[in-house]
């Protein structure tokens, strides 16, 4: 709680600065972290990715291989990057079976079908709130709430899709090339397993960046 009242202090001390990362439109970056769950290490390899809704706003996908040493593994992904597929391919199985048909309204449900496969594909991980600390460098505390597991436990070969969700947050600085470095803290929690606590760093690009607005003027363009 003492966290959340520091960083509302924060971001309300600074708010005519803005992250030059969050100016685009969105930032794709891998990330690697370490950490502990229950009595077991592990290593957790991602490719994540934000969409920005606005300059302190944005979307999260996560896409993350966890290795533990107890010969458990994980695949994570968010719930629409599950569901999705399936639904979208029934429904344009549907509507293309019945497009020759004189009932639309069976046409309609397969269409119908499709979209609702596609608004659930692009559904988000989660969410962060971007909170800036000067022009090329902000902090992000995140909130996933809509994962999923594919567990595999090797010990027993029982796999099996748990409900997941993660919290966390993490620093990223922007350099003038567009590429990003950042680091981070998180803690997870998948159905029936404990929370595990861990900590990273990730390189990743800015997308749709535009031109820098802080411009070097050199000693002779000045008149000096």
């Amino acid at each position: 709680m003492r966290l959340v009242v520091l960083g509302l202090i924060f971001f309300l001390a600074v708010p005519s600065v803005h992250a030059q990362l969050t100016e685009g439109d969105g930032h794709v970056f891998v990330k690697y972290s370490y950490g502990g769950v229950d009595s077991a290490r592990y290593h957790n390899y991602s490719v994540s990715g934000e969409y920005f809704v606005n300059p302190y706003i944005g979307l999260n996908y996560n896409f993350d291989l966890m290795f533990r040493n107890d010969n458990i593994r994980q695949f994570h992904s968010s719930v629409g990057a599950l569901a999705g597929p399936p639904l979208i391919l029934i429904g344009v199985i549907s509507a293309a079976s019945n497009s020759s048909n004189t009932d639309n309204s069976q046409f309609n449900l397969g269409a119908l079908g499709a979209l609702l496969g596609v608004l659930i594909l692009i559904a988000p991980d989660g969410v962060s709130f971007h909170i800036p600390v000067s022009y090329k460098w902000d902090i992000s505390p995140y909130a996933n709430v809509l994962g999923i597991d594919y567990v595999r436990n090797k010990n027993t070969n029982h796999n099996t899709f748990k409900y997941a969700m993660s919290f966390g947050c993490k620093t990223t600085y922007l350099t003038y090339s567009h590429f990003t470095l950042n680091a981070f803290v998180e803690t997870r929690k998948v159905a029936t397993m404990g929370w595990s606590f861990g900590g990273g760093f990730g390189i990743g690009y800015a997308i749709g960046q535009g031109e820098e607005t802080e411009d070097f003027v050199p000693l002779e363009g000045a008149g000096l």
